[in-house]
């Protein structure tokens, strides 16, 4: 578990975790919202992904739900430029209230171990950011993530960078 006091411009939080959401229990996630002009869904628009295999986790300060993330062990069906042993990032929610303390960024920081730990086969997690979000892929960067320069032009929001985590 880690856990972070003051971030700049913010206040004391608690300890930050990762945990899986439980199919039944999605609805969890509905209250979440993004800041107007940011690019991925609110929670309730999220929830309704079907996709084959995407697993649902939240992001919690303390026993609050304040963001949630999709991984998609078949993205590699979904998308030529990921491979066998990938883990697709998708759909990163910090909710618009928790935005601006760090929650992100520790969140992010904390990523490669949890999808090691469930997917000890994994090699890399790999995701894309639109262009028009520096912030992400500033956190995604700070977490360890490499930008290689791969555009990926399929987005139904524009074009994205392609970005990889080692594992």
């Amino acid at each position: 578990m880690i856990a972070f006091t003051r971030p700049p411009g913010g206040t004391a939080t608690a300890a930050i975790t990762l945990a899986p959401c439980p199919p039944a229990r999605l609805d969890r996630l509905a209250h979440l919202r993004q800041l107007p002009g940011q690019y991925a869904a609110d929670g309730a628009e999220m929830i309704r992904d079907d996709a084959a295999g995407i697993s649902f986790h939240e992001i919690r300060r303390g026993d609050e739900i304040v963001g949630c993330f999709k991984l998609d062990p078949l993205y590699h069906e979904r998308h030529d430029f990921a491979r066998a042993f990938s883990i697709g990032l998708r759909g990163v929610l910090v909710d618009a209230g928790s935005q601006g303390t760090g929650i992100g960024r520790k969140a992010m920081g904390m990523l490669g171990g949890y999808v090691r730990a469930r997917f000890p086969r994994a090699r890399e997690v790999v995701l894309t950011v639109n262009h028009l979000n520096p912030g992400a892929r500033a956190v995604y960067l700070a977490a360890g993530f490499r930008d290689d320069g791969e555009d990926f032009l399929g987005g139904a929001r524009g074009p994205q960078r392609i970005m990889r985590l080692a594992l």
